[in-house]
C-alpha cells in the first residue's frame, strides 16, 4: 500500500530525530540527529524540508523557527498578521533608520548609496496609494510593477499591500509579447514605470487599446 504524503513526512522527521529518553543528562527525551545532513539546525534564516526532493534542483523551504510547520503569527508579535501588519510594525520601531538604498551615478560611474528611511518610505507608499484611490481604482485590481529590481519597485509593492491592491510584475526582459499577455490577462489598471521606460509603455497601451478597438467592432 502506498504511503500517504502525512506517513512520508512523519518518516523524514523521525530520521533526524533520536531517542535520548535513556540519557539522564538530555534536557528532552528527543533531540535532533546531529548527523542528518538533510535538516539544518544551525543558526540560520530558512531550511530544507526532511522531504527533501530526491530530482530537481528546486526544494521546500521553510523558517528556521518553525521548520515542521506554517505559522500565521509571530510569537512575540501576535498583532503582526500581514505585510502590511510587518511593514507598519518595522516603520514604527526604526523610523529613522536606513531601509531601502541606491547608488548615485556620476558621468556613467556608481556612487555613494542615497539611503530611504523606513518613515520616508513609508511617506511614499501613502502618496502612491492614496493617489491610486483618488484616481477611482478600486480594492482588488491589479497594478503592473515595469521595473527591474530596484526602490521604486518595493515602494510600490508595499503601497498595494496597504491599499488592498494586487502587484503584479511585468518582465520586459521576456519581451513586449509577454508584457502584454500578462497585462491583458491580469486586467492591468495602472502601470508604473521609470521615465526611461515610458515610450515603451506608451507604445504597449497604445497596441492594446488599438486590438481592443479592433475586437469591438
Amino acid at each position: 500500500m502506498e504511503e500517504s504524503p502525512a506517513q512520508r513526512r512523519l518518516k523524514a522527521v523521525h530520521c533526524h530525530l533520536v531517542d535520548t529518553s535513556n540519557d539522564l543528562h538530555s534536557p528532552s527525551p528527543i533531540q535532533h540527529n546531529l548527523t542528518s545532513s538533510h535538516f539544518v539546525h544551525s543558526e540560520a534564516y530558512s531550511v530544507v524540508l526532511p522531504e527533501k526532493l530526491q530530482t530537481g534542483k528546486w526544494n521546500v523551504y521553510r523558517s528556521a523557527h518553525s521548520p515542521l510547520k506554517l505559522v500565521s503569527r509571530f510569537p512575540d508579535h501576535p498583532e503582526i498578521g500581514t505585510l502590511h501588519d510587518n511593514f507598519i510594525h518595522a516603520v514604527e520601531t526604526f523610523r529613522y533608520c536606513k531601509y531601502l538604498g541606491k547608488r548615485i551615478r556620476v558621468d556613467g560611474t556608481v556612487g555613494q548609496f542615497k539611503w530611504m528611511t523606513y518613515g520616508e518610505a513609508s511617506t511614499a507608499r501613502e502618496a502612491i496609494g492614496s493617489g491610486l484611490r483618488y484616481h477611482g481604482l478600486p480594492k482588488g485590481v491589479c497594478i503592473g510593477l515595469y521595473f527591474i529590481s530596484r526602490l521604486e519597485w518595493m515602494i510600490v509593492d508595499h503601497a498595494c499591500s496597504a491599499y488592498s491592491y494586487i502587484s503584479a510584475p511585468l518582465y520586459d526582459t521576456l519581451g513586449p509579447d509577454a508584457v502584454k499577455y500578462v497585462v491583458n490577462h491580469a486586467d492591468i489598471q495602472a502601470i508604473f514605470c521609470i521615465l526611461e521606460t515610458l515610450n515603451t509603455v506608451g507604445l504597449l497601451f497604445a497596441s492594446l487599446i488599438q486590438k481592443n478597438m479592433a475586437n469591438c467592432c
